[in-house]
């Protein structure tokens, strides 16, 4: 049994497969080179240097996990029962893909300094100086990533103002009576919301939405989703 991803679905199926009694060969293979680790406390604990990792509490040697880290997977054969990955091919008799979601990009933005998304453990490491200086940041996205990190930011005395295309909070996923009192939150929490607002370009130092306003940001966070 060979699982692709280490990430919570990844592991859970591995340990699942101890607790009921598989006796085979199990390997779970993920492409970042930490321990498997859990995601939402990035967004807090682990962003403000409350914890240094979330790393799962198990003994993957003791379950007789052969884990694989730091290597990905760069298709499958299915004719030949085979994955290949960095390290060469690596048969399997049965395939998990656990492989989660990649956030999605905000066109126009590679390359351009101070642009961060928080998806992986490198990403809340390389945002926690971001934090330390207290820039002002601007977050692109009023979903549950843009208001976590928004309250992380807050805390940490950052100024932050949060741009949604939407006409309020969280539209995608909650109905209106339920996302509309988030709006107040934001403003108890000190950041500033932008319903209704688009971004043109981002500039280094500079967010500028389609109406021609321009946002200083230090630091630009975006949260506009993620995809398969």
């Amino acid at each position: 049994m060979v699982v692709v991803g280490a990430g919570m679905a990844g592991v859970q199926t591995a340990v699942a497969l101890r607790e009921r009694g598989f006796a085979g060969e199990v390997s779970v293979i993920g492409a970042e080179p930490h321990q498997p680790y859990d995601r939402p406390p990035l967004s807090k604990a682990v962003l403000l240097g409350k914890a240094e990792d979330s790393a799962f509490d198990l003994d993957f040697d003791a379950l007789g996990v052969d884990l694989r880290l730091g290597c990905e997977v760069l298709g499958a054969r299915p004719a030949d029962h085979e994955l290949d990955t960095e390290a060469g091919p690596v048969p399997y008799d049965v395939l998990v893909l656990a492989t989660g979601a990649e956030p999605v990009t905000l066109p126009g933005t590679e390359g351009v300094p101070g642009v961060h998304l928080l998806r992986t453990l490198d990403d809340a490491e390389r945002l926690r100086p971001v934090l330390a200086r207290q820039h002002d940041i601007v977050v692109v996205g009023a979903g549950w990533i843009g208001a976590e990190f928004a309250t992380a930011a807050r805390e940490a005395g950052c100024a932050v103002t949060v741009v949604e295309a939407a006409d309020r909070p969280l539209a995608g996923v909650l109905p209106a009576e339920v996302a509309v009192p988030m709006t107040r939150w934001y403003a108890d929490s000190g950041a500033e919301l932008r319903t209704g607002a688009r971004v043109e370009r981002v500039e280094p130092g500079a967010v500028v939405l389609a109406d021609g306003t321009r946002l200083p940001a230090g630091a630009v966070v975006v949260g506009i989703g993620a995809r398969p």
